[in-house]
């Protein structure tokens, strides 16, 4: 596949004109212009405003759109060329993984460290993305597989390469007496205490309360759970959090699960319907178990 225009134009909108992008990528102005000229003919319709004076080259809304996808077609080449390669090259390339932002410590200490040593020739493409974002970017091929800690919202879609179950759990400071006082966690315990809570229990936690009648004293919603957990070691907060089953508690917390219903598995690995895995991905998903 040949995305040498789609290329140069990306290089174009990013230098903020020909000029500089000619120099940056050592292809002659004249060429990048009969270039725009046959992009714009192709598509019918004109991609670039007139230049006034000195001015950075400003994209047409059309401009925008053929930006966006020529970003994705060149992203899809080369992640199709880095799986082929691993393919035929041995396990070497590049291992394309969507996952949810607070997911990302644990799999680059538990699971992506012992992996490297094994493998020292792939390397990582991490996306760190929110729930929706993340499932979108597996649909579409950006990234090979995704690690979600919420529902997909259409499994139908997927298959499903792995699942861990978590539980809700109160987190705070090891000394801390109102944990060490506690028999049993439940949600009326933590009437009127201040907490923090994780994007991804934010939700879960408020809907239990709703059913429970309990109103949540959320005083910090964060987009990591390493973020809850620092408001529990300062002691403004107790983190209630996502936790794995089999994850120790941090040094210098207390952990105590939350009685609640059964919730969704805490972690699921998932890939595209009848998508095959590279064979890097492969030897990755055991270590993931």
């Amino acid at each position: 596949m040949n995305t040498e225009f789609y290329r140069n134009f990306i290089a174009m909108v990013e230098a903020g004109g020909m000029n500089k992008a000619s120099r940056d990528i050592h292809v002659a102005q004249p060429a990048l212009t009969r270039q725009l000229k046959i992009m714009e003919k192709e598509y019918g319709a004109p991609l670039v405003k007139p230049r006034r004076g000195r001015h950075r080259l400003e994209l047409t809304e059309a401009g925008w759109i053929f930006y966006r996808q020529a970003k994705q077609i060149c992203e899809i080449d080369d992640n199709t060329r880095s799986e082929i390669e691993t393919l035929t090259a041995g396990l070497k390339g590049t291992l394309r993984i969507s996952l949810s932002p607070s997911l990302s410590p644990q799999l680059i200490e538990n699971v992506i460290r012992p992996f490297h040593e094994v493998y020292p020739d792939l390397t990582f493409r991490l996306r760190e993305s929110y729930h929706m974002p993340l499932i979108d970017e597996v649909r579409r091929g950006i990234s090979e597989i995704g690690i979600a800690n919420a529902p997909l919202p259409d499994p139908s879609l997927f298959h499903i390469l792995s699942q861990r179950s978590a539980s809700l759990v109160v987190l705070g400071r090891a000394e801390d007496s109102f944990l060490q006082e506690q028999e049993t966690m439940n949600l009326s315990s933590l009437a009127g205490h201040s907490l923090a809570v994780s994007r991804s229990t934010e939700e879960i936690l408020k809907r239990l309360c709703r059913e429970g009648g309990v109103k949540p004293k959320i005083i910090a919603s964060v987009d990591a759970r390493s973020s809850a957990l620092i408001f529990a070691r300062t002691g403004m907060a107790y983190a209630v959090v996502m936790w794995n089953e089999g994850e120790p508690a941090p040094e210098g917390l207390q952990l105590y699960p939350l009685s609640v219903p059964s919730l969704h598995p805490g972690i699921t690995c998932f890939t595209l319907k009848d998508h095959k895995l590279s064979k890097g991905m492969e030897h990755f998903m055991e270590f993931m178990k």
